[in-house]
């Protein structure tokens, strides 16, 4: 599985469980990317992704 990250980069995902939770555990991070970003606004935009294919891979 693939997502992108909040600066267009694709992330190769092997463990989608464990994906999430890294993004969960690191989304109200306030450190800033060299983007500009924060690294919490990064991972809440990978986790929106991630949830979406663990829907579809439900249905």
């Amino acid at each position: 599985m693939k997502i992108k990250d909040i600066t267009g980069k694709t992330i190769e995902v092997t463990h989608l469980n464990k994906a999430i939770k890294e993004c969960r555990l690191c989304r109200s991070s306030p450190f800033r990317m060299d983007s500009g970003h924060t690294v919490g606004e990064n991972y809440t935009f990978m986790l929106r992704q991630l949830e979406e294919l663990k829907h579809k891979s439900k249905t």
